[in-house]
C-alpha cells in the first residue's frame, strides 16, 4: 500500500488542479478553497502551525514500527494490482472534481473512520504495535469523516443533473473496483490461492 500512501499529497492536490479551466469562474474559486484543507491535512498541518505531520510520514513511522526500514519501504517493488489501483484513483482525481470527490472522498475515505479504527485496534491488540506508531490510523479515523462530508457538500452543488450523478456513481464504482483488485492482489501475494 506504500505505492498509494506515500503519494497521497499529489493525490489530494489533483482535486484542486482539476477545478476550473483556463478562465475559472467564481464558483471554481470557491470549490478550490473548499478543497485546500484536504491538501493541508495530507501534506501536514505542521507546515501551517498545526501539530499533525504529513500522512505519508505517519505511514513511514508505522512501517518502521512494523520492522520495515525506510530504505526497504521506498525500494519495494509494488504489486501490479496495487499499481492498477493507484493509477485508477489518480485518473479519477485528474478527470474532474466530480470524479475526484466520488471516487476518492466518497468511495474510499468515507469507510476509513471505521476501517482505520479496526486496523489500529488489531495492530495494538494482536501485534503489540506501540500506540504512538499507530498515528497513521488514528489521524485517518479523525479526518476522513470530515473529508467525506466536505465532498457531499461540494457534490450537492456540483452533481445536480442526471448525467452528472451518473458520472459520479460510475466514479464511485470504478474506485471500489480498483480497491477490490488491489485487495485481491495482496491476498494472493501473501496468502495464495
Amino acid at each position: 500500500q506504500g505505492c498509494f500512501f506515500l503519494d497521497t499529497l499529489r493525490h489530494a492536490a489533483w482535486k484542486i488542479i482539476s477545478v476550473g479551466g483556463y478562465t475559472p469562474t467564481f464558483e471554481d474559486l470557491e470549490r478550490q478553497r473548499a478543497l485546500i484543507p484536504l491538501v493541508v491535512e495530507e501534506g501536514g498541518e505542521d507546515t501551517v502551525g498545526g501539530k499533525t505531520t504529513a500522512h505519508a510520514y505517519l505511514f513511514i513511522r508505522l512501517a518502521e514500527a512494523l520492522g520495515v526500514a525506510r530504505d526497504q519501504l521506498f525500494s519495494t517493488e509494488y504489486l501490479p494490482t496495487t499499481i492498477i489501483e493507484k493509477n485508477e484513483l489518480f485518473l479519477l482525481q485528474r478527470s474532474s472534481t466530480l470524479e475526484a470527490l466520488c471516487g476518492g472522498n466518497i468511495a474510499t475515505e468515507s469507510i476509513n473512520p471505521e476501517h482505520m479504527q479496526r486496523m489500529a485496534d488489531a495492530m495494538e491488540k494482536h501485534y503489540g504495535v506501540d500506540r504512538a506508531a499507530l498515528d497513521f490510523y488514528y489521524v485517518h479515523v479523525e479526518v476522513e469523516g470530515d473529508h467525506a462530508e466536505r465532498a457531499v457538500r461540494i457534490l450537492s452543488k456540483l452533481a445536480v443533473t442526471d448525467e452528472e450523478q451518473a458520472r459520479g456513481r460510475l466514479a464511485l464504482r470504478r474506485a471500489i473496483t480498483a480497491r477490490r483488485i488491489c485487495a485481491d492482489g495482496m491476498l494472493e501475494a501473501f496468502v495464495g490461492r
